[in-house]
């Protein structure tokens, strides 16, 4: 028996929400300097690494939502924390949103979209999901080591405790 692939997206989107939230509020308690402190990691800071998080997810969404020729390079990076977490928030709801709109057939269908490099692709919706939540949880796990190079603890984001806070 197949699983419902979007059951498994939804949850997938819910766990996204959850998990940027988490590590979203462990930068609002980390002093600034820390926030801004160059990590020597794959982005900058940890400030700079969430922000490619969210960026992320938003040229994604931004192409699923037709904006075919949506590119990373082209999304605005929220000045400050305030912002960003202003900003995630109606982001996380659209994917949401988004994910509920979907019937079955729709996770199969396939999305066209142009690299930075103008290449044309195709992937299936649901393969689109579950690589926006894997890339965020890829760079949560470097914004989680940079937090304890700053001297925090990290609450943990894996998805088996979101299973089992669910």
């Amino acid at each position: 028996m197949q699983p419902d692939i979007g059951a498994v997206c939804r949850s997938h989107l819910e766990f996204m929400k959850w998990a940027d939230n988490i590590a979203y509020s462990a930068l609002t308690q980390t002093p600034h300097e820390h926030l801004v402190q160059d990590r020597s990691s794959s982005f900058k800071s940890l400030f700079d690494t969430l922000t490619h998080v969210y960026r992320g997810e938003l040229v994604w969404f931004r192409r699923v939502q037709g904006e075919q020729d949506a590119k990373l390079a082209d999304m605005d990076s929220p000045p400050d924390l305030g912002s960003l977490g202003q900003r995630w928030t109606g982001l996380h709801q659209g994917w949401i949103e988004w994910a509920r709109s979907h019937t079955p057939e729709n996770w199969q269908q396939p999305l066209i979209f142009h690299t930075a490099q103008g290449e044309e692709c195709r992937l299936p919706f649901w393969q689109i999901a579950l690589h926006v939540v894997n890339h965020g949880s890829y760079h949560r796990g470097q914004v989680a080591t940079m937090l304890r190079q700053a001297g925090a603890k990290p609450t943990g984001t894996d998805l088996l405790t979101f299973y089992r806070t669910r």
